[in-house]
């Protein structure tokens, strides 16, 4: 069985370090489209230095383009940005953007793509899709359990790469705008400020749940997999992957050496059944060392959520273990790791010197000048080893040099550093060259704006100038005043408003002539298959159309034969002008990005779109749940919610069907007074989403937003409201 040991590297330092103490590959970010962007990422010249060091122990390099990238980004900058990586060898990428992932397939078709943990992959019919586009390995969120990872192993043939120890995000990831809605700095484009590690209480009908000096209710511990790694190996992950790319050298090295080990130890208990897996304690308290947040969890790979995987009081980061950390520095830090050779010296009369290696089954041979005949002091053994052996800061070393000397004979030593120059560029190069790509050479399908094959869909309706006006709804008493708007044409339905009655919701909206969609859950993963059947088994057919949250419940409506009208929500990314035109080019509508400014809109193009104009944005969907951390689970779909330092209150509800919680910004997005900006947009629909609103609220912002949009009245924003990043956008 392979198994990869994956490290970060957030700087040239450590991924050398992470090489040195025993990495099979390092993933690591560029100066450009890393979700990691405050890191001391690598200069061009790093990375290709990076590459080539990795390469010469047989280790990779894989390259961190993990964001959302904007269409000025993807013109003026990506391409340039890869090519030279591409031909020095880069062994992978990774993708969260499909537009990315189109651009990249179709210029650099020799590069194996990655998915992004930032993808959200639930399940093994996104898989799928997703090796239909050429991606040859998937990243997992670190919500899937071992039973569903192992589920996805078995029903596909991709890699798949998991997170085994390091920090854990609150959110799903590629679903938190938590950051970016607070301060601007999205974590979709590698900027996230943290702000789950911040303090924060726990609020339910106005009592505060937590204990005062448990706030810290957003804040994961950090993962260690250490005592359950073959487990995980098992359940079919390939490569077991180390967070910290915001860590120092000292940390990469210490947790790669200690995870190697144990990787080892598993691998010869395959070999040897008389060897037993067995963890040293000593080995977790130096983990605990190098960092730790109130103690460690093992991930959601055995559990859903839980209070023990949250550190709720005030973490401490302290390097405790000084001893160890210096012999991390000593054994990792100090030198570069060295590749070992075996060489044989010729020097013979009216012959060139000749030094040779076999490298891949290749023989390697440089020559010098031909030898003198000696007159005084002809030369030795020694000299020729101790002159060849001066290899400075080069990454080579001798294991054994063979001298052989014909005769009595004499070299000049600078023939000989000649010779040793000459013999280490050519190693090196034959080493490297197996790497390497050229442009010229790759062969690939234009796949940029064909339309594809895996996602047929029909009835694409382009915009005739007119607006539709949806409203997304909650609760039956916003259905109710929503459904007395005439000009209301389509009602979103969230799928936690359903208990029993289905049928009759769907035949009162179609009375007062409603389009009805049915907005999919927000998460779709193995066992809620099951849960969503029962709930809504043949009455799928009813709804007109569907709004998909994520591709995994896409697909299972395809599965379904559900051939109708479906809109990818906001959170099912189309940031740029070539994902959104891969998306419409097989019929299915898009909504038009969050976290892009009106000019960057325009750039890319509306036309044809959903458009949030007005809603209580989700800055969150988790596992966790803050309820049961500080509380108890109750199961009754709570709302309750969160107030910051600064007593914003975030609004969280309880989606007890699938056990997950969403957190709604603290204001609502509204964009009442950007009307005529909106209308140069030429989206097709205006959306109105009604989440926490009373039945006045919802009665009044839809009045002002129809009179505004469809009757041309100049209406003043009476709401406590955001723009979002309709002005600014995000950094």
């Amino acid at each position: 069985m392979l198994v990869e040991l994956l490290a970060p590297g957030g700087n040239y330092e450590s991924v050398i370090a992470a090489i040195n103490a025993g990495a099979d590959a390092v993933y690591t970010g560029g100066e450009l489209f890393g979700a990691r962007a405050n890191a001391n990422n690598l200069s061009e010249d790093e990375l290709i230095s990076a590459i080539q060091y990795a390469h010469l122990f047989n280790r990779k390099i894989y390259l961190t383009v993990n964001t959302l990238v904007k269409d000025n980004e993807i013109k003026e900058k990506l391409y340039n940005y890869l090519l030279p990586l591409y031909t020095n060898g880069l062994d992978a990428v990774i993708v969260q953007d499909i537009g990315v992932l189109l651009f990249i397939k179709e210029k650099f078709p020799g590069m194996h793509i990655h998915a992004s943990t930032q993808m959200t992959i639930f399940g093994d019919l996104t898989v799928e899709y997703l090796k239909k586009l050429g991606v040859s390995r998937i990243v997992t969120p670190r919500e899937l359990s071992l039973n569903e990872i192992s589920d996805i192993h078995q029903k596909t043939n991709l890699e798949i790469e998991s997170f085994v120890h390091g920090a854990l995000c609150y959110c799903y990831s590629g679903q938190c705008f938590l950051s970016s809605f607070i301060g601007g700095r999205s974590g979709n484009r590698g900027q996230c400020a943290q702000p789950c590690r911040m303090e924060y209480d726990v609020i339910l009908n106005g009592k505060v749940l937590n204990k005062k000096n448990e706030k810290y209710v957003l804040s994961p511990k950090d993962i260690c997999t250490l005592k359950i790694l073959p487990e995980v190996i098992e359940s079919g992950v390939y490569s077991l992957k180390v967070e910290g790319r915001m860590k120092k050298p000292e940390y990469v090295a210490g947790v790669v050496s200690i995870y190697r080990k144990y990787v080892d130890l598993y691998l010869k208990t395959q070999e040897n059944s008389q060897i037993r897996y067995k963890v040293e304690q000593s080995d977790l308290q130096k983990l605990w060392g190098l960092f730790n947040r109130n103690g460690f969890n093992e991930s959601y790979f055995k559990q859903h959520n839980g209070r023990n995987m949250i550190s709720l009081k005030k973490p401490s980061f302290r390097l405790e273990n000084t001893e160890y950390i210096s012999y991390i520095r000593e054994k990792y830090l100090k030198e570069r790791k060295k590749y070992l050779l075996d060489a044989t010296v010729v020097i013979k009369e009216n012959y060139p010197i000749e030094i040779s290696t076999t490298i891949n089954h290749k023989k390697v041979v440089a020559q010098g000048q031909v030898p003198f005949i000696a007159e005084n002091k002809p030369i030795t053994k020694e000299t020729v080893i101790k002159q060849l052996s001066k290899l400075g800061n080069t990454d080579f070393k001798f294991r054994s040099l063979s001298i052989n000397i014909d005769g009595n004979l004499f070299v000049p030593v600078g023939a000989l550093n000649n010779l040793r120059r000459d013999f280490i560029e050519k190693t090196y190069n034959e080493i490297i060259v197996k790497y390497n790509r050229t442009i010229e050479e790759t062969e690939g399908k234009n796949i940029l704006f064909e339309q594809k094959d895996s996602l047929e869909i029909n009835n694409y309706n382009d915009n005739d100038g007119k607006y539709d006006f949806v409203a997304m709804v909650s609760n039956k008493k916003q259905l109710n005043v929503v459904l007395s708007f005439k000009e209301i044409s389509k009602v979103y339905l969230e799928e936690f408003l359903f208990s029993n009655d289905i049928s009759d919701i769907i035949e009162q909206c179609k009375r007062v002539k409603k389009e009805v969609y049915l907005a999919m859950p927000y998460v779709f993963r193995k066992q809620d298959v099951k849960k969503f059947n029962a709930k809504f088994g043949e009455a799928l057919k009813n709804f007109d159309g569907f709004l998909i949250r994520n591709i995994e419940e896409y697909f299972y409506l395809k599965e379904k034969k559900m051939e109708t009208l479906y809109v990818f929500d906001y959170n099912v990314y189309a940031y740029n002008s070539i994902s959104k035109k891969y998306y419409c080019d097989n019929h299915i509508t898009t909504t038009s990005p969050l976290e892009l400014n009106y000019a960057e809109l325009r750039e890319r193009g509306c036309e044809g779109e959903n458009f949030v104009a007005y809603g209580y944005i989700p800055t969150m969907i988790s596992a966790n749940c803050c309820l049961k951390t500080v509380d108890n689970c109750r199961k009754n779909n709570d709302i309750y919610g969160i107030k910051d330092r600064l007593n914003n209150i975030f609004n969280i509800k309880c989606v007890c069907d699938y056990c997950y919680n969403l957190m709604y910004n603290c204001k609502p997005l509204s964009l009442l007074g950007y009307r005529d900006n909106i209308n140069k947009l030429s989206p097709q629909t205006i959306r109105l989403n009604f989440t926490i609103e009373s039945q006045d609220e919802v009665k009044n912002i839809a009045k002002d937003y129809i009179d505004s949009f469809l009757y041309n009245k100049n209406i003043i924003d009476k709401t406590d409201s955001t723009r979002g990043h309709f002005k600014r956008g995000v950094l």
